[in-house]
């Protein structure tokens, strides 16, 4: 499972422009580390949660609370992944589809746990 993940994140990488065209070949994708869940979700918690992505050097990707500027540590769900995608980060879902972009206002359910916002899939990018 591990190695279709990476394999799929890879594609979506190189489909997003992150290799560059040359003599030497496409450029590996430079993954960014995130904090997802351990498992996959057996339930979610109820709240909508809204906020918008943005990089993060600790967490690789946090969400900003609009209005406020707070940040809050986002757990992704389990397998998703980020990439850098030109001066911003792709965040991936567990198959290495594109899900946002850091700078979208995205939505999900989830809730908090232990300081952190717990997201359960589902994410959405709000329409500006």
């Amino acid at each position: 499972m591990q190695s279709r993940v990476i394999a799929a994140a890879l594609a979506a990488a190189l489909a997003l422009g992150v290799g560059a065209c040359g003599s030497e070949g496409p450029t590996p994708p430079q993954f960014v580390q995130v904090v997802t869940a351990d498992r996959p979700a057996q339930a979610c918690m109820d709240a909508l949660i809204t906020g918008v992505l943005v990089p993060h050097a600790a967490w690789g990707i946090a969400l900003q609370t609009p209005g406020t500027g707070e940040l809050n540590r986002p757990i992704f769900p389990f397998g998703y992944s980020a990439v850098v995608n030109g001066d911003r980060l792709a965040l991936l879902d567990e198959q290495g589809r594109l899900v946002a972009r850091t700078g979208d206002l995205i939505q999900s359910g989830g809730g908090s746990i232990d300081g952190s916002v717990l997201l359960c899939g589902g994410i959405t990018v709000v329409p500006s």
